[in-house]
């Protein structure tokens, strides 16, 4: 429900972050950026850029995500693996075996 208040696609990447005050919401879709305070009926409406990492990962392919995550497996967790991971699920791949 508060995806449709906000305006977010349902099939939109976001990201979010709990704060003391509340929630931050980042539709990683549109650069839209959402401060959804408590107690408050209005969230405070900005915007951010969305990094290329994070645009080439969910532009890319299948095939090219699950090879960049199983190439990387040595050089430990990171947020461009997390993203990656993140992404494969999103999409419904298992990373199980890769």
């Amino acid at each position: 429900m508060l995806a449709q208040k906000l305006g977010i696609k349902p099939d939109a990447r976001v990201a979010y972050q709990l704060t003391n005050q509340g929630v931050v919401i980042w539709d990683l879709t549109t650069g839209n950026e959402y401060t959804v305070a408590q107690g408050d009926p209005n969230p405070a409406v900005g915007r951010f850029t969305v990094p290329q990492k994070i645009k080439d990962i969910i532009g890319a392919t299948d095939d090219v995500l699950k090879k960049r995550l199983s190439e990387s497996w040595r050089d430990g967790w990171s947020d461009e693996r997390e993203t990656i991971f993140t992404e494969l699920t999103y999409r419904g791949i298992s990373v199980l075996g890769l």
